[in-house]
């Protein structure tokens, strides 16, 4: 492929821009802006890339450029439309001079331009706004409301309505402090200050976008619509939509394409693409100023409408040739550029799958990462976030963005100072939804932290610690991991990410693999999550298991009983919280009890019974070395779920049966992979002191043992594990609470709750952490199938095992469930 068919974009392109130069046949390549810190597509997604410093001027670039005669370059954005002129100049092409180029960026000289050669008509009255008496004189002589404006900035910025001159004042000096600070901020020339007022035209908004070849000839291609923020009833004139086929008659439509072809014959360009943008006031299309650059989101809106090319068109004018602008279809498509309803740091996204299930959803692009301070246009800030919707019918298309309009807490910010200003080159985490069991203890961390979370789990802790926030009803795998890919290329990158939730292990370390981040590899937890890939690992590396076999069906369950003529366990084997979890003791109750397991959904594992001391083992794994944290003891409910009603800490292990168990944990966590977090391993202590591991999660346990842990240990499981992932110097360990601790649940079950006394007094006794009870009169309390079935539970600490048992069975009996019978459930409460 030759130098002719290289197009390159100076400074910056964006996903969707480029992409139909492909289709039709060219090589696509970026002028990168290594000074930008703007959003731009991927340095991969080019076929060539040239680093640029814009403060080394053009020069040098050119005299690269020069050396393959023929490429194509072509500018996107208004912030390089003067070193595009200086740059096309320099390579011998017949564009604008720089300066000149410069001079048309003012809207005064515009309008002077449109009414002079063009006529009075073609454009709305305006003029200088030097002061707030040049706002008051100009109200006074044409009529309020009024418009004031910078005089040469883009992208609707600082644009508000003046509705008569009690505001002139207050409005005036808004905008004229925000484009002082704005420029100076952008380090632009003091030219950007000027303001200007016009008269106030009603109507609908529209543009059209066109290149212009080497003669100064205009080609146009077909008008999109825009809706405003003021449109759909907001107080601001930022470009909320744009869409196509435009709503505008025929007629209105062949009236602005000329239009447009005369405003860029006034201002005399050549050799550029050109934005023009009007307001349909009764009287017809009024210009309102051009940009000499394409439209922000117009070529894409042209191609997805229309089957238009823009981009190959303002190359064709380049290399000399005729450009294609006609429609091949007509297709309703518009893009979203949701805003802040309030300036402040932006904070995330909030409930985006409402836009997400919109019949018109096609796709999504996030322009910042959590931390910047993101607003409205008439406060100086550009969009964080654009959606595309498709339809079948205009109507639809207008439906679906009012949809999206409506949406005012869809972007989320928090205002700027005190804990919203934390430093920015902190490392940053990445965690994947999870209760404050977790995230409670890394709000203290000295780190950014991103959180994707479901709606349900989302806490008021959470809202005020995150840095950035992105919350779904539901948290879908396929959402976190392009999302946190978006993010992650969004100028604020990963370091580490983390899930300590069940559902979400396996998508955390999907992201961590993608992004090259910190992370638990992906085989571990799916081998920790396949209870029969687990059994299969051990028997390979020779660790104490148990007889197995994964059950497709309920006859295989009754035969694998029938083999071992024994009691077998029936479970999914995927599960937790003993959900569907049976013991069975004949070929009939094992069918049966395969049956409740492939109800709870996915695959089902048989596995010999086995007796002994139930135990918990929490360990934590800081980059492959495992560390014994603790080990405590499980009382369950006994057959056939065996739920669990207790656990108490420290286990109180004989020296010989805590070395058996701590090596045969650690052996397996090698075996997995484990490599960060912590690890829940429920091992059964033979009556000869031989462990057998029943199954392990790549997560710590539940059942408040983590909190357990905590007390006992001082050691905080998450933070611990982030801290280490994101190499925090400094000790996240606590002072203990105390020696040991012990957990009872309300585990009754087959009764009608008919009053729950004694609350505040369990709350009351020593060593008593925690009383929960979650039964209200009335509930009616079926049989205990799972940890969900349990009512709540008592937490309590002591200064040895025997203490804290005694401590926590006190007040849990302190508490009084009053209960009645079911009559219709043929079983008593447990009380």
């Amino acid at each position: 492929m030759t130098a002719q068919d290289l197009v390159l974009f100076l400074g910056n392109a964006r996903y969707g821009e480029f992409e139909p130069l492909r289709d039709a046949g060219y090589r696509v390549g970026l002028i990168r802006d290594v000074r930008s810190h703007g959003w731009c597509a991927d340095d991969e997604a080019f076929d060539v890339v040239v680093p640029w410093d814009p403060t080394e001027g053009v020069e040098p670039l050119a005299a690269r450029l020069g050396e393959e005669p023929g490429v194509c370059v072509l500018n996107l954005r208004e912030a390089y439309v003067e070193p595009y002129a200086r740059l096309l100049t320099v390579l011998g092409l017949p564009a604008l001079p720089e300066e000149e180029v410069a001079g048309l960026r003012s809207k005064e000289l515009m309008r002077r331009l449109f009414t002079e050669r063009i006529g009075a008509d073609s454009t709305g009255r305006f003029g200088p706004a030097g002061s707030v008496q040049d706002v008051l004189d100009f109200g006074e002589a044409h009529g309020w409301p009024v418009v004031v404006k910078p005089a040469a900035l883009y992208s609707s910025l600082f644009v508000l309505t003046v509705p008569g001159p009690e505001a002139a004042a207050e409005t005036f000096e808004h905008i004229r402090r925000g484009v002082a600070d704005h420029v100076r901020g952008k380090g632009l020339p003091e030219r950007f200050t000027a303001l200007q007022v016009e008269e106030f035209l009603a109507g609908s908004n529209h543009s059209v976008d066109l290149v212009v070849d080497r003669e100064g000839t205009p080609w146009p291609s077909p008008v999109v619509d825009v809706l405003t923020g003021a449109d759909l009833g907001g107080d601001d004139f930022h470009h909320f939509a744009r869409f196509a086929p435009s709503l505008a008659g025929e007629e209105h439509r062949r009236t602005m394409a000329d239009l447009a072809v005369a405003a860029v014959r006034a201002m005399g360009l050549r050799l550029c693409a050109a934005h023009v943008e009007f307001i349909l006031t009764v009287k017809g299309p009024r210009l309102l100023e051009v940009g000499v650059r394409p439209g922000g989101h117009r070529a894409r809106v042209l191609h997805q409408a229309h089957g238009i090319s823009f981009m190959a068109a303002y190359a064709a004018v380049l290399r000399g040739e005729r450009p294609d602008l006609e429609a091949r279809f007509d297709r309703p498509f518009g893009i979203v550029t949701p805003f802040p309803r309030v300036t402040g740091v932006f904070t995330g996204l909030n409930g985006f799958d409402r836009v997400t299930a919109l019949p018109t959803y096609a796709r999504h692009s996030l322009y910042h990462a959590p931390g910047v301070i993101a607003g409205t246009a008439a406060e100086g800030h550009w969009q964080v976030l654009s959606a595309e919707l498709t339809a079948d019918g205009a109507d639809d298309l207008q439906r679906d963005i009012e949809a999206v309009w409506e949406m005012a807490d869809l972007v989320l910010t928090r205002p700027q100072g005190g804990a919203a200003e934390r430093r920015r080159d902190r490392p940053h985490l990445l965690v994947i939804g999870g209760k404050d069991s977790g995230f409670r203890s890394m709000a203290g961390l000295d780190a950014r932290i991103t959180l994707l979370q479901q709606r349900a789990n989302l806490s008021g802790l959470q809202r005020e610690r995150a840095d950035g926030l992105f919350v779904q009803e539901e948290l879908d795998d396929a959402w976190a991991r392009s999302l946190a890919e978006l993010l992650h290329g969004a100028g604020a990158p990963f370091d580490a990410v983390v899930s300590f939730a069940e559902p979400h292990l396996l998508t955390a370390a999907r992201i961590g693999e993608s992004l090259g981040i910190a992370h638990n590899p992906v085989p571990a937890v799916e081998r920790s999550r396949d209870k029969t890939r687990m059994r299969g690992l051990l028997a390979e590396h020779g660790l104490p298991s148990v007889r197995y076999r994964a059950c497709g069906a309920a006859e295989e369950a009754a035969a694998f009983q029938r083999e071992l003529d024994a009691p077998v366990i029936v479970k999914p084997a995927d599960g937790s919280g003993s959900r569907g979890v049976t013991l069975a003791r004949s070929p009939e109750e094992a069918a049966e009890a395969w049956r409740r397991a492939a109800a709870a959904g996915g695959a089902v594992i048989a596995e010999e019974f086995v007796t002994g001391r139930e135990l918990s083992v929490e360990t934590l794994t800081l980059d492959g070395k495992h560390e014994l944290v603790a080990v405590t003891e499980k009382l369950t409910s006994g057959a056939p779920s065996f739920v669990e009603t207790g656990h108490q800490l420290p286990a109180g292990l004989g020296t010989g049966a805590a070395q058996a168990v701590e090596g045969t944990v650690v052996a397996l966590l090698d075996a997995l992979g484990h490599r960060w977090g912590p690890a829940h391993t429920e091992v059964m202590l033979r009556s000869d002191g031989s462990p057998v591991v029943i199954e392990t999660q790549t997560r710590f346990g539940g059942d408040q043992i983590w909190e357990m842990v905590e007390l006992v240990t001082g050691v905080p499981l998450a933070a611990a594990t982030a801290a280490g992932m994101l190499g925090l110097d400094g000790q996240v360990r606590r002072t203990p609470a105390g020696a040991a601790a012990a957990i009872r649940f309300f585990a009754h079950e087959n009764a009608e709750v008919l009053a729950v006394d004694g609350i505040d007094a369990a709350r009351g006794l020593p060593g008593v952490v925690t009383v929960k009870a979650a039964a209200e009169p009335g509930r009616r309390l079926g049989p205990l199938t799972g940890s969900g079935s349990r009512q709540g539970y008592v937490l309590a600490v002591g200064a040895d095992r025997e203490e804290a048992v005694t401590r926590a069975e006190t007040a849990w009996r302190a508490v009084d469930f009053r209960l009645s019978p079911l009559t219709d459930g043929g079983a008593r409460p447990t009380s």
